[in-house]
């Protein structure tokens, strides 16, 4: 699959559950809902860290309108990431 991809995300706005499971974002303004994820896996950034916040959660999903992308979690910072988007 090609799309647009940003090796350091773009900045996304996120309502998610308690558990992490994105619900939407907002990007460029507009807000997209999620309408099922498609992966999800944890990378340790930095693991040879001690520090348990240094992970970063990559879901890949499809929103309502038509979207598929990935998404990133940053453990430490709680920021959330747009990463790439899939043709």
């Amino acid at each position: 699959m090609t799309g647009r991809l940003w090796r350091e995300g773009e900045p996304i706005t996120v309502t998610a559950t308690d558990q992490g499971k994105p619900l939407s974002f907002v990007w460029l303004g507009e807000r997209h809902l999620v309408e099922r994820i498609c992966d999800r896996w944890r990378a340790s950034e930095e693991w040879w860290r001690t520090d348990d916040e240094a992970w970063r959660d990559y879901i890949k999903l499809a929103t309502r309108s038509g979207l598929l992308c990935l998404v990133a979690h940053d453990g430490g910072t709680q920021n959330w990431w747009l990463i790439r988007l899939y043709n």
